[in-house]
């Protein structure tokens, strides 16, 4: 399982249209003032980064270069125009060409309301402001702009329809030592892969080891509570050394 994992195991969805024509490519990273940038150099063609789950159509050679962006400075912003977010915010630049199309990822699962296609829109931000951007198409895990212009970018949604929206979810398992004591994390959250790299990171930071464990075969409803049963006989015998 990747930890940058795209749910496509939903049963919620599965019925959903997905377009598939699309070659997996790893990013080039590198670390810029503790940010890590991805860039990709591509030829003509249609390209799913695997790392970050953006889509880009081309008919001639690009570079692109991004990085997640964190939510959180804009959490009022959004709120004050009646959306909340709908998939990462990813910073984007074009160092070389134009792009015919670009695939943001989203993670509203469509199985139970496929009219949340029309109260999706695309975020723009940029220096003096933000804008609005109608959306071309929504699939099962993307919304498609064409002949984009970026700056910071995401998909967001009408925060009245959000409430109770289902969204597909990440599951991730922390362990760490402190003075002799095993401490365990876990963590459910919409699957959001700007979010999946920040917790990542801070665990790594503070020495933890990752437990794969499967992600959810379903969606789940925002702004809901949910509790996790562990039967009495399951153990966690994680192969790990900590230091």
């Amino acid at each position: 399982m990747s930890d940058y994992g795209i749910p496509q195991s939903c049963k919620t969805c599965d019925h959903v249209e997905d377009s598939t024509h699309w070659l997996q490519i790893e990013p080039l990273t590198s670390t810029v003032q503790g940010v890590t940038m991805f860039r990709h150099r591509t030829p003509k063609g249609s390209y799913e980064c695997t790392v970050s789950g953006l889509r880009w159509l081309c008919e001639r050679d690009v570079i692109l270069k991004y990085h997640f962006r964190n939510w959180d400075p804009y959490s009022h912003l959004l709120k004050d125009m009646q959306y909340r977010q709908g998939g990462p915010l990813l910073d984007i630049t074009m160092e070389l060409g134009e792009l015919e199309e670009v695939h943001l990822p989203h993670f509203v699962c469509l199985g139970t309301n496929p009219s949340l296609r029309n109260e999706m829109k695309i975020l723009h931000v940029e220096e003096h402001g933000v804008s609005l951007e109608e959306v071309h198409e929504v699939t099962r895990f993307h919304a498609k702009i064409l002949h984009p212009k970026f700056s910071a970018i995401s998909v967001i949604l009408r925060y009245i329809f959000s409430w109770k929206v289902d969204v597909h979810c990440e599951l991730m398992l922390y362990l760490t030592v402190k003075r002799e004591t095993l401490i365990s994390r876990l963590y459910l959250f919409p699957s959001n892969r700007g979010q999946i790299q920040a917790v990542k990171q801070q665990e790594m930071s503070e020495g933890s080891k990752r437990i794969l464990i499967t992600n959810p075969e379903q969606s789940f409803k925002l702004n809901s509570s949910f509790r996790l049963n562990i039967p009495c006989s399951t153990s966690i015998n994680p192969q790990v050394q900590f230091q």
